[in-house]
């Protein structure tokens, strides 16, 4: 699937982030080129507020087990907020040295090659097989950890992996 940034997406955490949290929140909003709104102690509801405000369609919001990233609700903001569109739940590999994350923020590809994660195929136009990206893409894979169904890496437009990881414990659909 060819997924248009166009600033849509506004992202956020739960209360009182970790750093490793904000991290990654910040290297969302950097990949993706979207909104990172600053959680702190604002409520919930404040933060969509804020986010239908601005004209945001998506919410993507960050929450924490013990200082670390654990899964990603993603929130249709023109629709009912008691549940997210889906919720997927995570670990997450955040390298130690800040890399810059060189994107073409304009066009990114999602690419599902995960048994696992069929379900969520829904979400993805198809690639034909004769479709060989190999840069500016989200590549999910299966996982052979016991612990984990599937792992999602980002790669930049040079065709380099930025070295943050996700792996994919479980997900929900609502």
């Amino acid at each position: 699937m060819i997924l248009t940034t166009n600033s849509n997406l506004v992202i956020t955490t739960s209360r009182k982030p970790s750093q490793l949290t904000r991290r990654f929140a910040q290297f969302l909003k950097h990949y993706f080129n979207s909104t990172y709104i600053n959680r702190g102690k604002t409520s919930f509801n404040k933060v969509v507020n804020q986010a239908r405000n601005e004209d945001y369609s998506k919410l993507l919001v960050i929450t924490e087990t013990k200082g670390n990233p654990s899964a990603i609700n993603i929130y249709d903001l023109e629709s009912d907020m008691n549940n997210p569109l889906y919720s997927v739940y995570i670990n997450v590999s955040i390298p130690q040295e800040k890399n810059t994350i060189n994107v073409n923020k304009e066009e990114i590809t999602f690419i599902n090659k995960s048994q696992a994660l069929n379900e969520l195929n829904e979400f993805f136009t198809p690639l034909n097989p004769t479709d060989k990206i190999k840069q500016n893409c989200i590549i999910i894979e299966d996982n052979d950890e016991k612990n984990n169904i599937a792992s999602i890496k980002f790669i930049d437009k040079k065709g380099l992996d930025v070295k943050y990881k996700i792996y994919v414990t479980g997900y929900k659909i609502f």
